[in-house]
């Protein structure tokens, strides 16, 4: 099993804030970054969690407290833990911020596959086609698109008939 890890939050400085605002805007999303974690996360407590990151220049493994406010989780129960080694075979690649402007904003669809922006890494770990065309809403959308949906809760119980006049 595996977590996504989906940023809503604000950015500690205007400079963050700034980056995070263009990644959200130019993908119309609530969404700018998107982290893996290996196993099931849970809010407020702190998961080693893997990604590209352009704050830390690339690929890389990171211990963070997924505050409830700033992150949503989605559990992918039917994944497999050998997809975060997918991620850790490239720790240390660069951050590909020319895939983001070619990809993300031009809609090209070009990037550089020696680097990697963090939606790219996490759907090309998932297996997915084109994964330099995710961005974190269209991977969130994905995998829940696919996810099976809940099982329904019970109907109630049908009221008794009204009692027959005459």
């Amino acid at each position: 099993m595996i977590t996504l890890a989906f940023y809503k939050g604000r950015g500690s400085t205007w400079w963050i804030r700034l980056q995070d605002g263009l990644i959200r805007f130019a993908t119309r999303s609530p969404y700018s970054h998107v982290e893996l974690i290996v196993g099931r996360a849970e809010h407020d407590r702190e998961e080693t969690c893997l990604s590209s990151s352009g704050r830390d220049g690339g690929v890389r493994e990171k211990r963070i407290v997924l505050e409830r406010a700033k992150w949503d989780l989605v559990d992918l129960t039917d994944q497999q833990d050998e997809i975060g080694t997918f991620i850790r075979d490239r720790i240390g690649a660069r951050y590909d911020y020319w895939g983001i402007v070619f990809s993300q904003i031009l809609s090209l669809g070009r990037h550089d596959a020696s680097k990697w922006f963090c939606s790219e890494i996490c759907a090309a770990a998932l297996g997915m086609a084109n994964a330099q065309r995710m961005s974190p809403q269209a991977l969130y959308d994905m995998v829940n698109w696919r996810r099976p949906p809940p099982d329904p809760s019970p109907l109630p119980a049908d009221p008794p008939a009204p009692p027959q006049i005459g």
